[in-house]
């Protein structure tokens, strides 16, 4: 075992068990500064170090004589040597606690040093905390201007040298255990022990201060795991064991939430014995020997404290990816690999896809992060199940803020807390609108009505439909509710979508499909799917604004673009139909979208142009009640032919003209207004638009 706990437990017998070594190799300074017997006898100095420490001596019984330097380190068994606790190991079998190794120990064990390596370290530590080591070791060595340790004093001095200790690619080096002062006299210059090593040997853990702002300390979190996500544990505690695997002990983690899978990383870390620290792919450096001594300088700090290493590997342009595959290569201690999906052309390792938590596992953990409050009922729970979808995290931190909140309707303030906590993931890719239209806003025939009132109802009640009354069981797929809104532009199309937000008490998103399909073949897949796992979290309503960017008739495959084009919008059906809010297109041209398609989508509303009537009641509703007017004849500006979002911009931009002059609005600022929204739309007002206006 290495790192803090056995450190922390006994660190009085860590500076025995290093005082004990040094007394040993400084004697042997000493026997060779006298021209005596180099070799003392076989138990002396062993006899020495167990008067001060017996455990010392036990566990470093077996690693005496090995005259080779060995291969690197390879991967050990977290679960086996690291993550079971001695105590508990105890219990199961009647007998006493094994006795920890010292820091020493645990040096030459895990590095896989040779006895004569392993008394160079010790020197090296003398000559930093005994204070007669200095001239000890220019009497060893005949030079008054050498009292400090060398190689070629090593060599001279120590018991069964061998000259392979000092290469490059030895332990003590490869993993920079020592230092030469001056590369290239290696014999005769001066030999440091590197920090990090020192404080170790003296029972003081630290993460390398190399490392600092590359790695952050990630730590379990205080509620327990739900069931799923325990699962998960087991397999990336299993994935690093090796158990029934090849190769380094590597897992790669798939979930649709970072933070979902940083707590799982950290859970098994502490399931292994092991600290978790973590990195982004992107600080990895490019350049291969920086990277080569990065790798080295970790895989040396993973068996230190012990720790694993989490690297997040989402987003990453090619050349990053390679870098970090490059990087993952070289180590051979545990790691995960934290991505929102499955990286193309990654090398084999254990791959752990975490589901998203059950309705009954997010029921838990609202109760249990709403528990006390008052005004909650059950029914309440399931109504906020129903329509979020969120990780543990997030559930708990709109918990708090309905704690933090000051009093009131309890429900509400729930609700609008998981509308909170949904939007952010959803914020970048779309554009808000904030649901205040109303029934009364939208001015349509009663049929249109029924049908957007139906869709309401579809979304509302369908955790009654799916679960409760096992459809969901029966059918399987396309039970997203999905619609059509077909019209000329400002014909209410967005009005409705944001009537209908507004009844289910959700966020409405405009997504610009012109800006999501993208040339290069893949990404729009990719944008599309950001899109709908951000609004999966809080069940938004989702507007994809100009459907005939990439609706249209099914084109025929003449090459791979047409075969890709025809992929992408079946990735998008697909997407709508298995979403679990409401997702809605609109188009202005209902006749070029493929027939196919359409079957596909559940409700289809036509948004037609509105007549003089409905034009009529749309300017009644327009000009609020408190706006000063004079003259204003409804009857008249319902003669304009424009649809109800022109009608809105003519009635604000002829308000600015009436404010200006300080005068009510009048007629005659209504057709100065009408000229600049007709300019706009690049038509000309006829007489028969104009007629008894003056």
């Amino acid at each position: 075992m290495a790192g803090e706990e056995y450190m922390n437990e006994r660190p009085g017998a860590q500076q025995r068990a290093l005082s004990a070594a040094v007394a040993a190799v400084l004697d042997r300074l000493d026997a060779h500064a006298s021209g005596a017997d180099p070799i003392p006898a076989p138990d002396s100095a062993k006899d020495r170090a167990f008067a001060a420490d017996p455990e010392f001596v036990s566990a470093s019984d077996s690693l005496e004589g090995r005259a080779s330097a060995p291969e690197p380190p390879s991967a050990s068994d977290p679960a086996s040597s690291s993550g079971r606790d001695p105590a508990s190991s105890a219990s199961e079998s009647g007998t006493a606690p094994p006795r920890l190794p010292d820091a020493l120990s645990t040096l030459v064990s895990c590095f896989g040093l040779t006895a004569f390596e392993r008394d160079v370290l010790v020197l090296l530590a003398a000559a930093e905390i005994d204070p007669t080591t200095g001239p000890r070791c220019a009497a060893a060595c005949g030079d008054p201007a050498r009292p400090h340790p060398t190689f070629a004093l090593a060599l001279a001095a120590l018991e069964d040298p061998h000259w392979s200790a000092l290469a490059p690619v030895a332990p003590l080096r490869r993993w920079r255990l020592v230092e030469l002062c001056d590369e290239t006299s290696p014999t005769t210059s001066r030999l440091r022990l590197d920090e990090r090593i020192l404080h170790f040997l003296v029972g003081v853990p630290y993460l390398d201060v190399r490392l600092h702002g590359l790695l952050s300390r990630r730590i379990p979190p205080a509620q327990d795991l739900a069931p799923g996500h325990r699962d998960a544990v087991e397999d990336v505690v299993l994935g690093w064991s090796g158990a029934g695997l090849e190769g380094p002990p590597h897992v790669e983690l798939i979930a649709s939430d970072r933070a979902t899978r940083r707590d799982i990383a950290a859970t098994a870390a502490q399931r292994a014995g092991l600290h978790l620290y973590a990195a982004a792919a992107d600080d990895l450096p490019l350049e291969p020997a920086e990277r080569d001594r990065l790798a080295r300088l970790w895989q040396r700090e993973a068996i230190l404290l012990p720790a694993a290493l989490l690297i997040e590997t989402d987003e990453l342009p090619r050349e990053r990816r390679a870098a970090t595959e490059a990087f993952v290569a070289e180590l051979a201690v545990p790691l995960v690999l934290s991505a929102d999906e499955a990286q193309p052309g990654a090398a084999p390792r254990s791959r752990i896809t975490v589901e998203p938590l059950t309705q009954q596992e997010q029921l838990a953990i609202w109760t249990s992060a709403l528990d006390g409050v008052c005004g909650l009922q059950r029914d309440d729970l399931r109504d906020l199940v129903a329509q979020f979808s969120l990780p543990a995290h997030v559930i708990r931190s709109a918990g708090a803020a309905v704690r933090r909140a000051p009093e009131g309707d309890a429900k509400r303030l729930a609700w609008r807390a998981g509308l909170a906590e949904a939007r952010m993931s959803l914020d970048e890719l779309g554009r808000r609108i904030e649901p205040r239209a109303g029934w009364d806003d939208l001015v349509l025939a009663d049929r249109l009505r029924e049908v957007l009132r139906e869709a309401v109802a579809h979304v509302r009640q369908r955790a009654t439909v799916h679960q409760d009354w096992g459809f969901e069981a029966v059918l399987r797929r396309g039970l997203g509710v999905t619609a059509l809104f077909a019209g000329g532009s400002g014909t209410g199309k967005t009005l409705a979508a944001e009537v209908i937000a507004g009844e289910l008490g959700v966020d409405l998103f405009v997504i610009d499909l012109s800006q999501v399909v993208s040339k290069y073949i893949g990404e729009t897949e990719k944008n599309l799917r950001r899109v709908f796992d951000a609004a999966e979290r809080g069940g938004a309503l989702l507007l994809f604004d100009e459907a005939d960017a990439l609706f249209g008739k099914r084109s025929e495959v003449k090459d791979s673009h047409d075969r890709y084009a025809n992929l992408e919008v079946s990735y998008l059906l697909m997407r709508m139909e298995a979403y679990r809010g409401l997702a809605v297109l609109t188009t202005n041209m209902k006749k070029a979208l493929d027939a196919a398609f359409m079957r596909r989508i559940r409700f289809v509303v036509e948004f037609p142009f509105p007549g003089v009537p409905e034009r009529a009641e749309i300017w009644r509703r327009v000009i609020p009640k408190q706006a000063p007017t004079e003259g204003l004849d409804v009857d008249l500006l319902a003669q304009l032919t424009v649809a109800g979002g022109s009608i809105r911009n003519i009635a604000l931009a002829a308000a600015f003209l009436a404010a200006d002059e300080g005068s009510p609005l009048r007629m005659r600022h209504m057709l100065a207004a009408a000229r600049t929204e007709y300019l706009k739309l690049e038509r000309s007002l006829t007489p028969s638009e104009v007629r008894g206006w003056a």
